[in-house]
C-alpha cells in the first residue's frame, strides 16, 4: 500500500514538473516569436526608408535635371524675337512664329521631370511698385476689401527706411508685440517671401487657397475664403521696368488699367512684340517624379542671365507646391 501511494507521488510530481516545462517552452515561444516578429518589423521599417531616401535622392536628381534643362533653354532662346506669354500663362521663346511652344518635361532614367519658367520682369516690382499698383494686386486676388488696405500700407512700411507709420500699415512697435516677435526690415525685400512676415499677409493669402480645377463661381456664407495668391504677381528683383509682352492680365491692369491691358493682351495674341524690354531674370519650378509617381520633389530657383552666364538669385530645393 506505501509502496503504491509512493509510485502514485512519483508519477504525480514528474506530471507536474512536465507540465511546468511545457508551459516554459511555451513562454520561451512566445518571447522568440515577438523577437522575431519585431526583429521583421524594424527590418520592414528599414527597407522602407532606404527605399524611400533612394526615391526620394532620384525624384531631387530628377528635379536638378529640369532646371538643368530649363536653363539650357533660356540661354539658347538669347536671341529669341518673339517672347510672350500665351493664354495658359506660359513663357515662350521664339525665333520664329510657327514654332510650337514647348512642352518642358522630359523622362530619365526611371523617373520624369516637369518644369515652369516665369519672367520676373513680367510681374510688378514689389520695392518700387506705388501703393496703388500694390492694392490692385491684392483685391484682384481675393483679399476683402477691408484688409487691402492694411496688407498694402504694411508692405510700404516694411519697405521703407523710416519708422513712420502709414494710415493702415504697421512698424516696429507691431511685430515686437506679437507672440513671437521680430524687427521690421525697414529696407527693399530681398526675396519675395518676406511677405510672409508683412502683417495681414497669411499662406492663404500668399500661395493662394483656390485648388486646380476647382469651381470659382463658389458663393455661400458658409464657403471658405478662397484667395488666388499674391506671390507669383510680385518679384523684389529687376529694375522696376514692367515687360508687357510676358506680364499676365492682373499686373498689366494695375500698372494700366484695364482698358489698356485689353489692348496689349490682343496685340500679344496678334503676334505683336510691344516694348523693348529684353527679359534677363527667370524664375524655374522644376519638379521631378519617381515612376509610380508616389515621391516627387520641387526645386525654385531665380537667375539672372548675364551674356552666356546664369547667376543664382534664389534658391529653394525643398519647395511645397
Amino acid at each position: 500500500m506505501n509502496n503504491r501511494k509512493f509510485l502514485y507521488s512519483e508519477n504525480l510530481l514528474k506530471n507536474e514538473r512536465g507540465g511546468v516545462a511545457l508551459i516554459l517552452v511555451l513562454w520561451v515561444m512566445v518571447i522568440l516569436t515577438a523577437i522575431v516578429g519585431e526583429f521583421a518589423y524594424s527590418m520592414r521599417t528599414e527597407l522602407n526608408i532606404t527605399r524611400n531616401f533612394k526615391e526620394e535622392e532620384e525624384s531631387y536628381q530628377l528635379a536638378l535635371a529640369g532646371i538643368e534643362s530649363a536653363k539650357m533653354e533660356i540661354l539658347l532662346a538669347k536671341n529669341s524675337l518673339y517672347v510672350y506669354l500665351t493664354e495658359d500663362g506660359i513663357l515662350v521663346f521664339k525665333k520664329e512664329k510657327e514654332e510650337e511652344i514647348p512642352e518642358r518635361k522630359g523622362e530619365l532614367g526611371k523617373g520624369t521631370f516637369s518644369y515652369t519658367i516665369t519672367d520676373e520682369e513680367g510681374k510688378l516690382n514689389i520695392n518700387t511698385a506705388p501703393p496703388e499698383q500694390i492694392k490692385s494686386i491684392i483685391i484682384s486676388s481675393g483679399v476683402d476689401v477691408t484688409d487691402v488696405d492694411t496688407i498694402g500700407d504694411s508692405i510700404i512700411d516694411w519697405r521703407d527706411t523710416n519708422n513712420l507709420h502709414m494710415l493702415n500699415g504697421a512698424e516696429e512697435d507691431y511685430y515686437q508685440s506679437l507672440e513671437n516677435p521680430y524687427s521690421s526690415k525697414d529696407g527693399p525685400f530681398d526675396s519675395i517671401d518676406e511677405l510672409l512676415l508683412v502683417k495681414g499677409v497669411t499662406p492663404e493669402i500668399f500661395y493662394g487657397s483656390r485648388k486646380e480645377g476647382e469651381d470659382e463661381e463658389k458663393s455661400g456664407e458658409d464657403e471658405k475664403k478662397e484667395y488666388e495668391g499674391i506671390a507669383q504677381y510680385f518679384t523684389p528683383w529687376g529694375s522696376g521696368q514692367l515687360n508687357i509682352n510676358t506680364a499676365p492680365q492682373k499686373v498689366l491692369e494695375a500698372v494700366f488699367g484695364a482698358a489698356q491691358s485689353e489692348n496689349f493682351i490682343k496685340q500679344r495674341e496678334a503676334g505683336v512684340q510691344q516694348g523693348n524690354i529684353v527679359p534677363s531674370i527667370f524664375t524655374i519650378t522644376s519638379t521631378g517624379t519617381t515612376i509610380d509617381g508616389k515621391i516627387k520633389r520641387t526645386i525654385k530657383t531665380t537667375i539672372r542671365r548675364e551674356g552666356n552666364k546664369l547667376k543664382t538669385l534664389y534658391w529653394d530645393d525643398n519647395f511645397i507646391l
